[in-house]
């Protein structure tokens, strides 16, 4: 095919060396093409065998002189790479098999390639799942994009009723509650966490809380695969989500709810509710007691501590 990229080296399955990966071959002219003129560079990354990029950079597409070359459909590209010493880790767990993806500037266009270090591969022969994983990596990716398109588009739908709801204001029903002004912040908190979780009457969205939680059920594997390399997200529960900011100072993470506009700060490694972003939504003690439950679990700690290490 005239648009498809045609690859020298690797091969696929060939055996590379993590010193000295050399990637060359053949790329469309229409691959550069950019609503802002030609860029000279294809995209590489590097995936493990959960289908996670843990390194990524560019090649630069070869711009030959001659004159016939304006005539060529395609032009060559050609690349030498090492993996460093941080990425080791990734590749031993995938028992040195990885991904090669290729992209151009649009989306359809990209190429994955299965290639094997040896040299990093801590079982001369492999799990067999692992190597039927590996067929399929390309296959998984692009399902878990869908997957992930489905889920934000789903989500959307659920906080469009919420904001149809929101004719009866969320913190105006929680008002009716506790008291008539939300700008008296003291003791308004201490007088939410000492109560017991709302009722449901006096919660309007507790449907769309239950739908949002499933679906978040319905996409977990994509979601999981998004995963911390994507903004610092480290979990979710029921319709709270747990993200590390790279820009934050001290050893704190957030505690977010879109449709209830909770962003509460939770301090790490004791995980104890430090305090709120805004004094207009908080958790509940039921709340608070599930999340600290969730990071009990030694593998939800794992994932929240590598996020902080990522980060410093």
């Amino acid at each position: 095919m005239q648009d498809a990229i045609k690859i020298i080296q690797p091969k696929p399955y060939q055996q590379i060396d993590a010193k000295k990966i050399i990637i060359s071959g053949w790329v469309p002219k229409s691959w550069l093409d950019t609503e802002f003129g030609t860029d000279n560079r294809v995209f590489l990354d590097f995936t493990d065998i959960n289908g996670k990029t843990f390194f990524g950079t560019s090649i630069n597409v070869l711009s030959p002189n001659h004159w016939l070359s304006k005539f060529r459909k395609k032009l060559k590209f050609y690349g030498i790479f090492e993996i460093h010493h941080y990425s080791a880790s990734f590749i031993i767990e995938s028992q040195g098999r990885i991904t090669l993806e290729l992209n151009g500037h649009k989306k359809e266009q990209r190429l994955f390639i299965p290639v094997i270090i040896k040299s990093l591969n801590p079982k001369f022969v492999p799990d067999s799942k692992i190597v039927e994983k590996h067929k399929k990596i390309g296959e998984m990716i692009i399902q878990y994009e869908k997957d992930l398109k489905s889920y934000n588009e789903g989500l959307e739908n659920i906080q469009k009723v919420r904001q149809q709801k929101s004719g009866i204001n969320e913190s105006e029903v929680q008002l009716d509650c506790f008291v008539q002004d939300w700008e008296i912040s003291g003791g308004i908190l201490d007088i939410l966490e000492e109560s017991n979780d709302l009722d449901e009457s006096d919660y309007p969205f507790i449907a769309e809380d239950t739908k949002e939680k499933e679906l978040e059920e319905t996409y977990k594997d994509a979601l999981n695969w998004q995963g911390p390399l994507c903004g610092g997200v480290v979990g979710r529960l029921n319709g709270f989500e747990f993200t590390v900011y790279s820009n934050d100072h001290g050893k704190h993470f957030h505690v977010l709810h879109k449709g209830r506009k909770v962003n509460a700060r939770f301090s790490f490694p004791e995980i104890d509710l430090i305090n709120y972003k805004n004094n207009k939504s908080s958790i509940g003690s039921k709340e608070k007691d599930s999340i600290i439950t969730f990071f009990k679990n030694p593998e939800n700690f794992k994932r929240l501590e590598e996020e902080f290490q990522r980060r410093s």
